[in-house]
């Protein structure tokens, strides 16, 4: 851990500074320490974000019913505003990124493909599986009338993140990240840049009531908009003498405040109430909750003007009595109850749902009354997926007998140059002026209007209005508030004159100034901002390393910390780090108690071994089943291997009490420990989904054919699948595995199968060979203590002599005895 508790002095050996320890700024630095990148994270907050409250005195908002509070729109703290996150997690659309008549300030200087390859990244960082945002309806739907939709579509999936509160998780890998220096507490008070004013020099930051200077290489600003761009606001007004930073006061700076504009003002009615199925939350097979949503096609945008929009189906508003719904007026007492309430959900959401005052306290009780054991069931179930499982449900939806549901709306904001934010004082307080305009809810009508048409087209049903069509207006226009989404105000642009960030997130005349945020999008789309912002994060972590690839840093490198000693190495052909000595797991089974296999297993990880190699075939899933319970923190510190193709014998359990009594019946009945060989690509699916089940993880980092059979292996259509896991973020690579002969034959027949080859190798044989023959440089080999010709010589003599042989790539080694397994690591030196 490495947490410090005051402010490095003098001239620090940090190359990046990021100012922020939200899921954007915490991604950033773990991206760009996997880079080799030394990095220095501040944040204002404290490690316990229940302990950090903003202060936001002495600003002020314009028009209040349209924006949050600015207490209850930010958070600081480790994790940032995930304490106040729901989870969802959307990426932007292509349609988000294009010119489009309907938002002529768009000015997007990047695609959506620019984008696509940092969502698996940006997937794991914010916990929500894997990448996989669309999926067709499954063949079942074919018999509902939600596959003759034509104007909107069902095919996009929003992902939940698994515990919003990344404190547990992101916050905890960055307390482990031996270059990743974290200093809390500590304020931000403004940019002092060079005598030539195009780059920054230094931060001054207030700790412990002192004001003191704080040097790096390079700065990142990775807050939200409101605290990202008061500070640019600053320093554009302490250097205006001497020049215009940012396009001066009249330029693109504080300009184009967006977020979204989110309602109710219709019910959908499905005519088969069954259909409701498509469109309610669902589990994938990682655990993680999904969701379809309609979403306008890009056709009937562009046909029809319209900003991009999405629908759902909810329940009833909670503070409405009349719904007569015994288990919603139950939450609504919960949420009303302000002590219970805030210990339920975030200040903004309670508020919302409780509604305005006068609170109908008698009748949410009558309808509680009327069926109290419904509400009893109902409200239990709630609170154990919600607040008591491992993954959150992050909903629920009541499931109405007539089709009937509440219809919601979460649309896009155009660009508006006149909603911005402004210095309100000589001190630096913010004023926020946050506007709505016209198109943003006549875009809103006219999807409504749109919907409705399609549903009844296909027979799916029909929407029925709360309000008269003279009132609609109003109504969407008295729901629209934002805040929490801060979007725009210092937005991406390849004209400096347009925006204030370039398509790399690096600030116009700042060479060594970047912005990591939302607040850098040109547009707002309909999707939340935190995935593709963690998502740009990522991407920005690479570019200042590929910058600096060239030019490293002359400051000192960090001493070898006692949690990781060993050397790490870039797999070759790949850019997976791996530490390098690999810890196998093909004996790990021989240890009858879990505490035992677990202890073992911790061992190796603090010994710096950082990637795991295992198989579904060893312990019959014992093995996976035992890195699956490591606890989090020492599970995020590795990387993984895991197999297909080779399994257990039929009905085999991952059991120790199993396992031992086919070792001894097996003496006399062979076939009760032969492995089975499969090379049918509907067995690798199931077992790739069940080694996900094991190891508790929804994606894995290598994943390879175990002992391929080249001439049983249906060459294009494994291919397809692997590339589609890769895409989906659940895997990052994919390659083979096994003796040379087998090895030999695919990358013969199979080449685009191998991309990662892990071959037996020893120091008499050189088994590995047949890579250089191709030639390919070894990534990992294994074997080199199990040659007999060699085991007269010590353990040390031979790993030493095998890292000579593979000197670029990875060796598996295992043990199973506790005191060998430093032993084993420091041969990595």
């Amino acid at each position: 851990m490495t947490l410090l508790t005051a402010v490095p002095e003098g001239p620090a050996p940090y190359d990046l500074c990021v100012m922020g320890a939200g899921p954007v700024g915490l991604a950033l630095a773990l991206e760009a320490a996997s880079r080799g990148l030394l990095v220095l994270v501040v944040d204002a907050g404290h490690a316990n974000p229940a302990e950090s409250p903003p202060d936001w005195t002495g600003s002020e908002r314009v028009h209040p019913a349209h924006h949050a509070p600015l207490e209850l729109a930010t958070h600081v703290g480790l994790a940032g505003t995930t304490w106040l996150w729901g989870g969802r997690c959307v990426p932007y659309e292509a349609v988000d990124f294009e010119a489009r008549p309907q938002v002529p300030q768009a000015g997007w200087p990047l695609s959506e493909a620019d984008i696509a390859p940092w969502y698996p990244r940006a997937a794991r960082y914010v916990g929500c599986g894997s990448a996989e945002f669309r999926r067709p309806l499954p063949p079942e739907a074919a018999a509902s009338a939600v596959s003759r939709l034509r104007a909107f579509d069902l095919t996009q999936l929003e992902r939940w993140s698994h515990q919003p509160r990344l404190l547990g998780s992101l916050g905890q890998q960055a307390l482990a990240a031996e270059r990743v220096h974290l200093l809390l507490q500590t304020r931000v008070e403004a940019l002092h840049l060079n005598p030539a004013l195009d780059a920054v020099q230094s931060l001054q930051v207030r700790r412990d009531g002192q004001s003191v200077p704080l040097n790096a290489r390079a700065y990142v600003l990775a807050g939200g908009a409101l605290g990202t761009t008061q500070l640019l606001l600053q320093t554009q007004a302490r250097y205006a003498a001497q020049k215009a930073l940012f396009g001066g006061p009249d330029g693109p700076l504080g300009r184009y405040y967006m977020g979204h504009i989110m309602g109710c003002i219709a019910r959908v009615v499905l005519k088969q109430p069954a259909d409701v199925q498509w469109l309610d939350f669902s589990q994938d097979a990682d655990g993680t909750y999904l969701r379809r949503r309609w979403l306008p096609t890009p056709a009937t945008q562009r046909a029809n003007g319209l900003l991009n929009t999405s629908f759902y189906i909810d329940n009833p508003p909670f503070y409405d009595h009349r719904h007569g719904n015994p288990t919603l007026s139950a939450v609504f007492l919960g949420l009303a109850i302000a002590p219970i309430g805030r210990r339920l959900v975030a200040e903004a959401m309670r508020l919302k749902h409780i509604g305005r005052p006068p609170y109908r306290w008698g009748a949410h009780s009558l309808n509680i009354l009327r069926r109290p054991w419904r509400a009893g069931l109902d409200v239990v179930d709630i609170l154990r997926h919600r607040y008591l499982s491992p993954v959150r449900k992050p909903g629920f939806v009541l499931r109405s007998p007539g089709g009937v549901y509440a219809l919601d709306y979460h649309a896009e904001q155009a660009p508006n140059p006149d909603s911005r934010l402004t210095l309100k004082n000589a001190e630096g307080d913010l004023r926020v002026d946050f506007k709505y305009l016209p198109q943003d809810i006549e875009s809103v009508l006219k999807a409504h209007e749109l919907l409705d048409q399609d549903l009844r087209a296909a027979g799916l049903g029909h929407l029925e209005y709360e309000r008269p069509p003279e009132e609609r207006y109003a109504h969407v226009f008295e729901q629209a508030s934002d805040g929490f989404h801060q979007i725009g105000t210092t937005r991406m642009s390849a004209d400096p004159a347009q925006g204030v960030v370039d398509a790399d997130g690096r600030v116009h005349g700042l060479a060594n100034l970047g912005i990591a945020s939302s607040s850098v999008f040109s547009t707002s789309g309909e999707a939340n901002p935190t995935l593709t912002a963690v998502a740009l994060g990522c991407r920005q972590a690479h570019f200042w390393a590929d910058l600096w690839a060239d030019h490293p840093s002359a400051a000192p490198s960090l001493a070898p910390s006692k949690a990781h000693p060993m050397r790490l190495v870039q797999l070759p052909g790949t850019r997976l780090q791996v530490s390098r000595l690999v810890f196998g797991t093909a004996s790990l089974h021989h240890l009858a108690r879990e505490s035992d296999r677990l202890a073992l297993l911790q061992a190796a990880i603090e010994a710096g071994f950082s990637h795991v190699d295992t198989s579904p075939l060893y312990g019959f899933g014992l093995a996976e089943a035992s890195l699956g319970a490591l606890p989090a923190e020492l599970a995020r510190r590795i990387t993984v291997t895991t197999k297909v193709g080779l399994y257990g014998p039929p009905g085999a359990r991952a059991s120790v009490p199993e396992l031992y009594a086919r070792k001894v019946l097996g003496k006399a009945f062979k076939g009760l420990n032969r492995a089975v060989v499969d090379w049918q690509l509907a067995r690798a699916r199931q077992s790739f989904e069940d080694s996900l089940r094991r190891l508790r993880r929804s994606e894995v980092d290598v994943l390879l054919l175990h002992e391929p059979v080249a001439d049983l292996i249906a060459g294009d259509e494994w291919l397809a699948w692997l590339q589609s896991l890769q895409q989906a973020g659940r895997i990052r690579d994919w390659g083979v595995a096994g003796e040379a002969p087998a090895v030999a034959a695919m990358l013969q027949q199979h080449p685009a199968l191998t991309p990662v080859v892990q071959v037996r190798d020893s120091l008499s044989r050189h088994q590995a060979d047949v890579l250089k023959a191709v030639p390919r440089p070894l990534q990992f080999t294994y074997g080199y203590l199990a040659d007999p010709a060699s085991a007269a010589q010590p353990v040390a003599q031979r790993l030493r002599q095998a890292l000579q042989r593979n000197a670029e790539g990875a060796i598996l080694v295992s043990t199973r005895r506790l005191d060998r397994v430093q032993a084993l690591a420091q041969c990595a030196d």
